[in-house]
């Protein structure tokens, strides 16, 4: 069965790959063109590489007309096909050899891979070279009999898949797709596929051991009706991890944007009317009037509130000029411990430190943000307590990173919300503002390290890893 592919490569990639291949290849454009060749190749024509990169394939591989044609017209879904050539080096005689033409999009053109073979390699060597293409494709590719029955599978879908290849092959296709739990898009695609309708990027994603993995996947059949058949995936997760990351990085704009236009505007006004409340508050005092003092507390408290709220708002948009330098992380949490122990003894609840660690080395960070990191997850797990419980603090690592959890023992983040709390303004507080672990990791991501969070129904754990200096 000829198998088409979708390299869905870069064009710097594709050219990448080519020089890298030990085996004489050649990588053509739907124009006739050479785009990249491997160092065997060169050794063949006996020709320098400026003398046969962008010029015209048929200075240096003669084909026939009919092949020609196909390198400028290929079909709907190209392919892969054996062809006979003369290969016309420099200052020699023209020489006859058999080529493997693998044709697909690649850049949104089309381009072929062109490998030589000479006349004395057998179809059985032709083959295995086939196999090895095929095997170092990043596309997952699965090739499925009339019946559904996987026939192949490449190691780039066993990687996706989380599967082996000997536990797949010769079972149906429906075993691939029921081990994947918490999928979107999974059951429709199964269904066209035991339709037997192709369809080309269609968007797919599963967890594979709790990692995201988002995909899109092509399905094609053979003309013959009831005929072989194959599916292509190609791993998007990277470019939808950045995708995610670009969009958070938007919305941080826009708050700092806001911050920036209106924080100051409002605290003007607010310091104006702060004063002259305490001077109400001050003279309800004098006349006794306890009341109007409750009323007057109460607009006080709620000022101070707002000018909190405008404080994270600055702390959003305000560029931070991180001043990363060699810190010691266990003197930093030593130092902190009091101040957490006093918010602790507040609502009874008992604080540890431990350290399993000998010599710790020193990380990569800016102190001061640091330290403002660390206080924000002690005191969101004690506010996650409310009354009575203990919140441990753990360092660990090696000499490429230090890690330092905050364990609490609260009722623990619903599954639904663990992908929100980083979101600025989501919060489960009655009085917060859902930006102080935003700010967090904003600022761990600044340093170079990362948060990680994982929750039970009863308690939770923030990870901080950040890097060691390197000397």
């Amino acid at each position: 069965m000829p198998i088409a592919f979708h390299l869905d490569l870069h064009p710097d990639q594709l050219t990448s790959w080519v020089k890298n291949w030990p085996q004489a290849v050649v990588a053509v454009n739907d124009q006739g063109m050479v785009k990249a060749v491997s160092p065997q190749f060169l050794k063949l024509l006996q020709r320098p590489l400026d003398q046969v990169v962008e010029q015209p394939l048929n200075r240096h591989l003669s084909l026939s007309p009919e092949e020609m044609k196909y390198l400028r017209h290929p079909d709907a879904h190209g392919g892969l096909r054996w062809v006979q050539g003369e290969l016309l080096p420099l200052g020699s005689t023209p020489r006859t050899v058999t080529l493997q033409l693998i044709t697909g999009k690649s850049g949104g053109g089309w381009h072929h891979l062109l490998l030589i073979y000479s006349q004395d390699q057998g179809f059985h060597h032709l083959q295995r070279h086939a196999e090895q293409i095929v095997n170092s494709l990043p596309q997952g590719i699965i090739l499925l009999d009339s019946t559904l029955q996987v026939t192949e599978i490449n190691p780039a879908a066993c990687r996706m898949f989380g599967v082996k290849r000997d536990d797949l092959c010769g079972r149906g296709v429906d075993r691939l797709f029921s081990r994947l739990k918490d999928g979107e898009g999974v059951d429709d695609l199964k269904d066209r596929i035991f339709r037997r309708e192709p369809f080309r990027a269609v968007p797919a994603s599963w967890l594979l051991e709790g990692v995201p993995q988002v995909v899109t996947i092509d399905y094609e059949t053979t003309v013959e009706p009831e005929g072989e058949s194959f599916i292509i995936i190609t791993d998007i997760t990277r470019n939808h991890l950045l995708d995610l990351k670009v969009r958070q990085t938007d919305r941080l704009a826009m708050i700092g944007q806001m911050a920036a236009g209106t924080a100051h505007e409002i605290r003007n006004p607010l310091t104006s009317i702060r004063g002259f409340l305490q001077v109400i508050r001050h003279t309800l005092d004098e006349r006794g009037d306890l009341k109007g003092q409750g009323y007057a507390e109460i607009m006080l408290r709620e000022i101070d509130r707002i000018n909190h709220l405008l404080g994270e708002f600055l702390l959003m948009g305000k560029p931070r000029n991180v001043k990363r330098r060699r810190v010691e992380m266990d003197r930093s949490i030593r130092e902190l411990l009091p101040i957490i122990q006093n918010e602790a003894i507040l609502h009874n609840i008992e604080v540890r430190y431990l350290s399993g660690l000998k010599n710790v080395p020193p990380v990569w960070a800016d102190p001061e943000l640091l330290k403002q990191v660390i206080l924000n997850l002690c005191k969101n797990g004690i506010e996650a307590m409310g009354e009575g419980g203990l919140l441990q603090l753990r360092l660990s690592g090696d000499e490429e990173q230090l890690v330092l959890e905050v364990e609490d023992h609260g009722p623990g983040i619903p599954a639904s919300e663990k992908k929100l709390i980083f979101d600025p303004f989501y919060t489960t507080k009655e009085n917060g503002t859902g930006l102080g672990l935003a700010v967090s990791k904003q600022i761990i991501e600044d340093i170079g390290g990362e948060i990680q969070v994982s929750s039970g129904e009863i308690g939770s754990i923030f990870s901080m890893v950040l890097p060691c200096v390197q000397d």
